[in-house]
């Protein structure tokens, strides 16, 4: 099966998002919401809401909401802070949520200036971590498949395809800026997934040795090189990243036998097991695959 991406910008409506800042803005109990408001109350990326209307200034008037000279937010005097009180600031904050690192989002909710400020001070989040002497815990070299793996694992906890503003830790363990680094965008990196899930898997044979019972032995098989057969696998015993995709999208990210899944139950780690076992002549084909729950493939294994 073939599967492809939701429309782009058309997972939710024009109309949900103008709810959800319209939302903000009364949380706030203001008749306006900046961009940093949002990134700390919205539900969806305010990029979302720029890339549909226009603007920023264009999505608070189709809410009917009024405009913002700051649309970042803050004080307009942030452009002359001296940097060493940007850094101290950052510093401040990782002590108190007694970290060695901070992501953006734990910055807008407890700095006292915007981190758009400090990114663009500093040409980016990593290079104002660096000069603060805060880790960057971000994966630098990693390959497509640890990038389509992360994507995965978010994926099968959401239930569904994962939105850009979604890709943060702890959800995320590469954040959505790497996948932009790496692909140009978000929808691009989702495109390389699934252009990935959609390849074909190459079958190739593996010999595997299969032991012969003494009683077979004696009556079929008399020479001393005859103590083992060959069984010829097509497949290998590990379904791939791609097979695990497949087939946990086939069966709705949940377990098949009990109905559990991450996005219903806490803690739930789903398995991709086999129906007709590896060692017993099974492939590792989607038709002999199956998504089962931790819980279920240990019980499983017990009784074999």
């Amino acid at each position: 099966m073939k599967f492809e991406l939701l429309p782009p910008n058309k997972q939710f409506s024009d109309s949900d998002l103008i709810k959800d800042l319209q939302k903000v803005s009364k949380q706030l109990n203001k008749n306006s919401a900046t961009i940093k408001d949002y990134q700390i109350y919205g539900q969806f990326s305010y990029q979302t809401l720029k890339k549909r209307f226009g603007s920023w200034g264009k999505a608070l008037e189709a809410a009917g909401l009024k405009g913002s000279k700051r649309p970042w937010g803050g004080e307009l005097s942030e452009t002359r802070i001296p940097e060493n009180e940007l850094i101290e600031d950052m510093q401040i904050v990782a002590q108190k949520l007694e970290k060695k690192g901070i992501t953006i989002a734990e910055y807008d909710k407890h700095g006292k200036y915007g981190s758009a400020t400090i990114c663009k001070r500093y040409g980016g989040w990593n290079k104002a971590k660096k000069h603060a002497g805060l880790e960057i815990g971000r994966l630098y070299k990693a390959s497509d498949e640890d990038y389509f793996e992360n994507i995965l694992q978010v994926w099968q906890h959401l239930g569904r395809q994962p939105k850009y503003h979604e890709m943060i830790a702890p959800l995320s363990r590469l954040n959505k800026s790497s996948y932009e680094r790496k692909y140009g965008t978000w929808r691009a990196a989702l495109e390389k997934f699934i252009d990935y899930v959609n390849s074909k898997d190459d079958i190739v044979e593996v010999a595997t040795p299969l032991r012969i019972q003494p009683n077979e032995k004696k009556a079929q098989h008399k020479t001393a090189n005859s103590e083992k057969v060959i069984q010829k696998h097509r497949t290998n015993r590990t379904a791939n990243l791609r097979q695990r995709f497949r087939v946990m999208k086939r069966d709705g990210f949940k377990c098949v036998l009990c109905g559990a899944s991450p996005t219903m139950n806490l803690g739930c780690e789903l398995h991709v097991d086999h129906v007709i076992p590896w060692s017993g002549g099974g492939e590792t084909i989607e038709e002999n695959l199956r998504t089962l729950c931790s819980d279920c493939n240990l019980g499983r294994s017990n009784q074999e």
